[in-house]
């Protein structure tokens, strides 16, 4: 037990901060831990939680006895499917493509307890967010029902019970599932012995995922909230008996949580068989394809002529221009960063075009829209803090600024002695991320409004606040990075998913964000100032918050790169 303890411990390594990191900073890294607990985990938690409280009392009141549980299965189902999403590169990543192997490989371990501890490792790892979701689905549900409980229902031991076993153990079945399939994948496939293809492979996989969530949640005639809650009660929600038969610890832990024994021993016993077969293939499967693995002939062609390839592509330009092409080049021919920075921001239109497709019966955006057309200052207020405010988060959601840093890994050294200066390097990785996030945020405004019909001059200035929030978000992202990057890294998922400054910067922005909207709401409804004056307003304070971070990074943020040690 010693070992396989040692080797959970050696294979979480990966995302663990290392000793200078964790040095640097302890102060910054506690207030920023609070800031994200009260602004990014507790909000996200609360939402969850409430959802399937109302969904629960709603079924209860509906007299859906039998079905109680439904609305906490359609939320445990949704983080079970982000769980396959975002874990299989995960999973694939700690198997095959960690250093350590160099290390395990030839000690006397046995497949099974080296598939098991990175097994571990990775669903503690992936476990952190996910607790806080299943926790707050776990104990939204308690409250619906525990308050509102039908004739001989309600919450007893088993439910307790069940939502410790389910706020621990959750994710071992979504992770097995990622686990098993590359095992299979890794022992018969010569093609994805190599790390670049698994990832592009990763991320098609993904958006063919989304893609398909939203085929069929477009087939639906939209979104009403007593139809929904008629088709949990009665099972007709075709996507939900589908789900079901690939997650079952959904409906298992769902019915535990209801008070039903033999559901939380068929979950446990679930949990544990899945386990298991993932330890039996890892014995079978797992050594061969480690041992197989090599550069790729893929390696060894693009080494062929270099000298000539780099001699006919030689020309003079500018620093920030060379350095802006580097950045952008390895963006785009690293699956990684590809997938979740520049891939994120193709995600996140699908869900703005879901919830306009949930609405479809209701219609509930359709008075807005009418309000917009007819140029009503509250409409026009609430459209130009939407843009404000969407600007922002998503600059820092894809993480290109909060990450400009830690991506230079051990190559950090070369960023501090190359004959540039280094503001003109944080200038060029900030140009990465204003040109990629702008951009996309450009033609997605633009064709929505287009589609809605708003006003031409509205959807002009819409677009230049959005580029000052996408500055501002950056240059602030960027600072953060230089206090305290993670430059100690095994490979660049691990980068991404050791580096907490796209939350550090998500919760600064959610701040700053929060204070502008609020304030100019407040001050709309006063009736102190008209809403074209609050426009302007928001726009110099756009303006203003650049220019501040863009000193800040040249002055306090050079500083913080030039006293890093590595």
């Amino acid at each position: 037990m010693s070992v396989f303890l040692q080797l959970i411990k050696i294979t979480g390594s990966s995302v663990e901060p290392s000793v200078e990191e964790k040095k640097r900073s302890k102060v910054f890294g506690v207030v920023m831990g609070i800031l994200i607990m009260l602004l990014i985990f507790i909000p996200v938690a609360f939402f969850v939680g409430f959802m399937v409280y109302a969904l629960t009392n709603g079924l209860v009141n509906l007299g859906g006895e039998d079905s109680v549980s439904a609305g906490l299965a359609l939320m445990l189902h949704i983080v079970a499917l982000f769980s396959v999403v975002f874990g299989f590169s995960v999973v694939m990543s700690v198997f095959y493509f960690s250093s350590d192997l160099n290390y395990l490989l030839p000690l006397p371990i046995s497949p099974m307890k080296i598939i098991g501890a990175k097994l571990a490792s990775t669903m503690i790892s992936e476990n952190v967010m996910e607790c806080i979701l299943v926790f707050s689905a776990l104990a939204g549900f308690m409250i619906g029902y525990g308050f509102n409980p039908p004739a001989g229902g309600g919450i007893n031991a088993v439910s307790f019970i069940a939502a410790v076993f389910g706020v621990l153990t959750f994710p071992v079945l979504p992770i097995c599932y990622c686990a098993i399939i590359c095992l299979i994948l890794m022992y018969f496939s010569k093609f994805l012995k190599n790390k670049d293809r698994v990832g592009k492979l990763t991320a098609f996989s993904s958006l063919a995922i989304l893609i398909v969530l939203v085929v069929c949640l477009n087939l639906s005639n939209g979104f009403d909230t007593n139809v929904f809650v008629n088709q949990l009660i009665s099972d007709d929600l075709k996507i939900i008996n589908i789900l079901d038969k690939i997650f079952v610890n959904v409906p298992l832990l769902s019915h535990a949580m209801a008070g039903n024994l033999i559901s939380l021993l068929l979950y446990i016993a679930v949990n544990a068989a899945s386990v298991g077969v993932v330890l039996l293939l890892a014995s079978k499967l797992y050594f061969p394809a480690v041992l197989s693995l090599g550069g790729g002939e893929g390696a060894a062609k693009s080494s062929e002529n270099m000298g000539e390839k780099l001699d006919s592509q030689l020309k003079q330009s500018s620093h920030l221009m060379t350095y802006f092409k580097k950045e952008i080049k390895i963006l785009f021919r690293t699956p990684a960063y590809m997938s979740n920075c520049i891939g994120i921001n193709l995600i996140w239109p699908i869900f703005i075009y879901l919830f306009f497709v949930l609405q479809k019966q209701s219609n509930f955006l359709g008075d807005f829209i009418d309000n917009l057309h007819s140029a009503d200052e509250e409409a026009v207020l609430y459209t130009t803090l939407a843009v404000f405010g969407s600007s922002v988060i998503l600059t820092a959601l894809n993480c290109l600024a909060s990450s400009a840093v830690t991506r230079e890994g051990r190559h950090f050294e070369v960023m501090k002695y190359m004959p540039v200066d280094i503001m003109t390097q944080l200038n060029s990785k900030a140009l990465v991320s204003i040109v990629v996030s702008g951009i996309g945020l450009i033609i997605y405004i633009v064709t929505a409004f287009a589609i809605i019909h708003v006003d031409f001059r509205l959807t002009i200035y819409c677009v230049l606040l959005s580029i000052l929030a996408v500055v501002y978000s950056t240059y602030l992202g960027i600072y953060i990075d230089t206090i305290n990057p993670k430059l100690v890294w095994e490979d660049e998922v691990n980068a991404l998913r050791g580096n907490y400054h796209v939350f550090y910067n998500m919760a600064l922005e959610i701040i700053v964000t929060a204070i502008i909207c609020t304030l100019s709401i407040v001050v709309f409804r006063l009736g102190f100032l008209p809403v074209y004056f609050i426009q302007s307003m928001i726009m110099l304070i756009s303006a203003y918050l650049s220019f501040q971070f863009y000193i800040l990074c040249k002055h306090k943020g050079t500083e913080n790169i030039e006293k890093i040690e590595m």
